[in-house]
Formats: C-alpha cells, sequence, structure tokens
C-alpha cells in the first residue's frame, strides 16, 4: 500500500485540478513534528536534510497563507525545486506519488511566479487572476509534508545536508 492511496486515480492520470479538491489527512504527522523539534533550527537552515525538506516546505505555505506570495522571489522557486528534486530521487515513493509530488510543487512555484509578476506590475490590477497567487489551503502542503515525513518513517537516521550559501531565507 502506497503513502498516498487515499488519491489514486485508477485509470486517468492525476490532475492538480483534481488534487486542489481533494481533502487531505495526514498520516505522518509525528515524524514531521519530531524532525521540526530535532532537526530545524530556531533560525537559518538545518544540517539534516528532513529537517531541511520541512523548513522549506513551511517556509513555502507561510509564504502562501499569510502574505498571498507577495515576497516572492528566487529563493521560493528554489525551495520547490528542491523539494520536488529530492523527494523524487527517493526510491521509497511510486511513479505515481512523485507524479503527485511533481504537480503540487510545480503549482506552487507558478502561483509564486505569477504573484512575483504581477507584483513587479507585469499583469495589471484588472487583468490578474486573484486565484493563481497563491494557493492558501493547506491539503496539497499537507501532501508535501506527509511525503516528507514518511521520510523519516523509512529512514529514521539523520540525513546529512550541506548548507546552501546562496539562500538568504
Amino acid at each position: 500500500m502506497g503513502l498516498f492511496d487515499k488519491l489514486k486515480s485508477t485509470k486517468n492520470k492525476i490532475t492538480i485540478e483534481q488534487l486542489i479538491v481533494e481533502p487531505y489527512e495526514q498520516k505522518y504527522f509525528n515524524e514531521c513534528k519530531f524532525i521540526w523539534k530535532n532537526y530545524i533550527p530556531k533560525s537559518g537552515q538545518s544540517n539534516v536534510l528532513q529537517g531541511e525538506l520541512l523548513r522549506d516546505l513551511e517556509k513555502l505555505r507561510f509564504e502562501a497563507q499569510d502574505n498571498g506570495n507577495i515576497n516572492w522571489d528566487d529563493d521560493f522557486s528554489y525551495f520547490c525545486e528542491f523539494i520536488r528534486n529530492t523527494l523524487c530521487t527517493k526510491d521509497i515513493f511510486t511513479d505515481e506519488e512523485k507524479n503527485r509530488i511533481v504537480l503540487i510543487l510545480d503549482y506552487f512555484k507558478d502561483c509564486g511566479e505569477y504573484a512575483k509578476q504581477w507584483n513587479n506590475g507585469l499583469i495589471s490590477d484588472e487583468d490578474v487572476n486573484v486565484d493563481r497567487i497563491a494557493y492558501t489551503k493547506d491539503n496539497l502542503y499537507d501532501v508535501v509534508s506527509d511525503a516528507i515525513g514518511y521520510l523519516q518513517f523509512k529512514i529514521t537516521s539523520p540525513i546529512s545536508y550541506e548548507t546552501n550559501n546562496a539562500i538568504k531565507r
């Protein structure tokens, strides 16, 4: 039984539109709580992969939910790519689970990049689609959070991570 069996589509490939409307209840909340308590410093990056993945995801969630992606910059785009690429290299996930992770993180990045265009005046207030600026519901963030929690569940030892000096957030 895979991590995201509840969301599996039987015949058709799942779409981001389907994922957006699908409620999701976390299964690996306690693992995420453990990561947060043990691997994420009060400030700065984590030197443990599980901690850095969760820290970056929660920065994405906070920026969207609390700020409407008004501060979107290259760091947030990097977080989307880093989480997506890192999780999708892990053999613990099925191809379908990896596809969900890719869809979600690409969607977060698309929203952020759209918000950045609007904030920079490249999209007028009259033409802006407010639904594309930021994804503010918890379900998609919780799916990715669960993937990070599942990584912790499967690999209980801390995975060393070398901090990225180019990241300011």
